[in-house]
C-alpha cells in the first residue's frame, strides 16, 4: 500500500509540474485573457534594467562580436554602449521617444536626431521602432485588452499564440506552456511576411520588490528582410535598480550631424 502510495504521489506531483501540457502532445484550453494577464503582470515588474553581456550581429553590409552596456527605464530611456575587442569603444546611443544623440568613438562623430523607425535601424542596424526596442531588450510586453479575450488562445507550435491585428502588420506572441512566458515574438504583414522576429530563451526567475520576475537572459532579434540579425547573451543584469543614471561623455572635437 505504501508503494502505491508513492507511486500514485509521484504521477500527481509529475502531472502539476507540467503546466497545462496533456500527455498526447495537446495543449489544455488556456484564455487569451489568462494568458495577457500572466505576461503583463511579468512585464509590469520590469521597471528598470541594467544589463552587459556580450553581442554579436550579422548584415549585409557587416558582422561582428562585441561587449554591450544596456540601461533601459521604462517607458521612454534606453541606452546602449557597446564595446570591441580588448574594450575598445565603438559606439555609445542615447535613445529616447522622442529623439536619439548617438556618438561613434572611432570615427570621433556624433549624431542626434529623431527617434523614427528608420533613424534607430540605422544607428543600431536593425530597422525596429522604439517599442520594439525596449520591449525586445527586456522581453516584456504589455498587451492590451480586446473583446476576444474570453476565448481560448489559438495552438501553434506546440506554443499558445496570441494575434493582436493591427493596420499594416499583425503581432504574434507565442507562449510556452509549462510557466507561461513569452517564448517568441513576430510582427508580420499582410502577407504573412515577417518582419520583425526576436526569440528568448534561457529564462531565469529573479526576486524584484514585487514579487519574482521572470527574465530572459538570451534573446535574438531578426529582420528576416534585411537579412539583419542582433544576439544578446546577458552575463550581468540588475533589475529595477534606482536612481538609474543616464551620461554619455562626448568630445568637443566631435563632428556633429543632425539628422530630420
Amino acid at each position: 500500500m505504501l508503494i502505491r502510495a508513492l507511486l500514485i504521489l509521484t504521477a500527481v506531483l509529475f502531472i502539476s509540474c507540467t503546466g497545462s501540457q496533456r500527455t498526447g502532445g495537446e495543449l489544455d484550453p488556456v484564455s487569451v485573457k489568462d494568458l495577457k494577464g500572466r505576461i503583463n503582470k511579468n512585464s509590469t515588474a520590469i521597471e528598470t534594467l541594467e544589463a552587459s553581456g556580450n553581442i554579436s550581429f550579422d548584415s549585409p553590409e557587416n558582422s561582428g562580436t562585441g561587449w554591450l552596456e544596456l540601461k533601459i527605464k521604462k517607458p521612454d530611456t534606453v541606452f546602449v554602449k557597446i564595446e570591441g575587442p580588448f574594450g575598445i569603444s565603438i559606439a555609445n546611443a542615447l535613445i529616447t521617444r522622442t529623439d536619439f544623440t548617438y556618438y561613434n568613438v572611432q570615427d570621433n562623430k556624433v549624431i542626434y536626431g529623431p527617434s523614427t523607425d528608420i533613424n534607430i535601424g540605422a544607428i543600431l542596424r536593425l530597422k525596429v521602432s522604439f517599442d520594439d526596442l525596449i520591449n525586445g531588450f527586456t522581453g516584456s510586453f504589455i498587451l492590451n485588452e480586446s473583446e476576444t479575450d474570453t476565448l481560448n488562445a489559438e495552438v501553434e507550435k506546440n506554443k499558445y499564440l496570441i494575434k493582436n491585428p493591427k493596420t499594416e502588420a499583425t503581432e504574434k506572441y507565442y507562449v510556452e506552456p509549462i510557466f507561461y512566458r513569452l517564448n517568441s515574438y513576430y510582427v508580420v504583414n499582410s502577407n504573412d511576411e515577417t518582419l520583425i522576429e526576436v526569440n528568448y530563451s534561457d529564462y531565469q526567475e529573479e526576486a524584484v520588490a514585487s514579487g519574482k520576475v521572470n527574465f530572459p537572459y538570451n534573446v535574438k532579434i531578426k529582420n528576416p528582410q534585411k537579412s539583419q540579425s542582433v544576439y544578446i547573451e546577458y552575463i550581468n543584469k540588475e533589475i529595477n535598480k534606482k536612481n538609474i543614471s543616464f551620461k554619455m561623455k562626448i568630445p568637443k572635437s566631435a563632428k556633429v550631424i543632425k539628422w530630420n
